[in-house]
């Protein structure tokens, strides 16, 4: 096993503040994640995945370099799903991966998927991942390509194992009017790094972020978003939700960069987070960097208690406190998954006990 740095803040701060990185133990040799594909749109070219070939292999991940070396050492093979120019995809991609059960892999091997998703010119496409098992270390690679006003929706669903390892990474460009929709939702167990770094190259071009999380016991969960604004009139919104629970621990780093020449851009980033438990760890660090005056840029977060108001009022109904917990944590994550634009994946996750 050795250890990597990731989801490093752009520009550091104090280093006792211990926000900077995130650290991870990762083995030596990997395979390939089981994967299966329950709905595949005819429109969608499905290939092996070869990151150079398709001209992806510069892209930014949101985890980082050290990750990056990691997955190409790694060649482990993966998919690439591409829509043609001018093809709106009705249907969307459901893939579940299945990164085993505790103990089917020595410490010596980890497992890791790898995709690329390439859009041509005004396409449209719906992703949904779900992730399942329990790795004692797993991984997961997206790079995205979207030309001129393609968009992509990109809906990761993390129902992991109880002493689960996972980082899941994803880095895009997206051209004039492109973007990508990204809706995350963290419901399982383990200790886990999120990561997503875009480059809204384009003009107009835009990113949506929409997460919902609930970490309980001793897991971590680890999160860096990061928005490169190079064209000009480009967007940003980020909303994080939450709940930490018993002595978890968590992380928020999200980061719009307003680099020079992206005049008339806009950003803002949100968090909210529901405190359960006296144990639990709470770190939110917002940052905007500015090298271009003509920009707007916000970013805010709200973090604390039920307040007493609220349980005595459903006290006053006779609804005892632990119910209360448990119903304010699960409107966190049915709020995000109100989002999702599957019906057949939205039903399941809203009626899930």
């Amino acid at each position: 096993m050795n250890n990597i740095s990731i989801n490093k803040l752009p520009v550091p701060t104090w280093t006792w503040l211990k926000v900077n990185d995130y650290t991870v133990a990762v083995p030596d040799k990997f395979e390939k994640a089981q994967c299966e594909a329950t709905n595949m749109p005819a429109e969608v070219k499905v290939g092996a995945v070869d990151f150079t070939s398709i001209a992806l292999g510069d892209v930014e991940l949101g985890a980082g370099e050290d990750f990056r070396r990691l997955s190409h050492k790694a060649k482990t093979g993966g998919a690439s799903f591409t829509v043609p120019a001018g093809i709106k995809v009705n249907e969307p991609i459901r893939i579940t991966y299945d990164y085993g059960k505790s103990g089917q892999e020595t410490d010596e091997t980890g497992k890791l998927s790898r995709t690329a998703i390439v859009l041509g010119e005004g396409s449209e496409l719906t992703v949904i991942m779900t992730f399942k098992g329990c790795p004692s270390f797993g991984a997961n690679d997206i790079r995205i390509k979207a030309a001129k006003t393609a968009k992509l929706t990109l809906v990761e669903l993390f129902q992991l194992e109880e002493g689960s390892n996972f980082v899941d990474s994803i880095g895009g460009r997206y051209l004039e009017k492109g973007g990508l929709s990204l809706i995350q939702i963290k419901s399982g167990k383990g200790n886990m790094a999120l990561s997503c770094c875009s480059d809204l190259d384009g003009y107009k071009s835009t990113l949506d972020i929409d997460t919902g999380y609930l970490v309980t016991g001793n897991d971590k969960l680890d999160i860096n978003y990061i928005a490169r604004h190079r064209g000009a009139k480009t967007d940003t919104k980020i909303n994080v939700s939450g709940v930490l629970r018993d002595n978890a621990d968590k992380t928020f780093r999200g980061t719009i960069d307003f680099i020079k020449g992206c005049k008339t851009a806009t950003g803002d980033e949100r968090e909210d987070v529901l405190l359960m438990d006296e144990g639990v760890h709470n770190n939110t660090v917002p940052l905007i960097l500015c090298a271009e005056e003509d920009v707007e840029g916000a970013h805010g977060a709200s973090i604390g208690k039920i307040s007493d108001d609220i349980l005595n009022y459903f006290a006053s109904r006779g609804i005892p406190e632990d119910d209360v917990t448990e119903l304010m944590a699960k409107s966190r994550i049915d709020a995000v998954a109100g989002r999702i634009p599957d019906e057949v994946t939205r039903s399941l996750l809203l009626t899930d006990d």
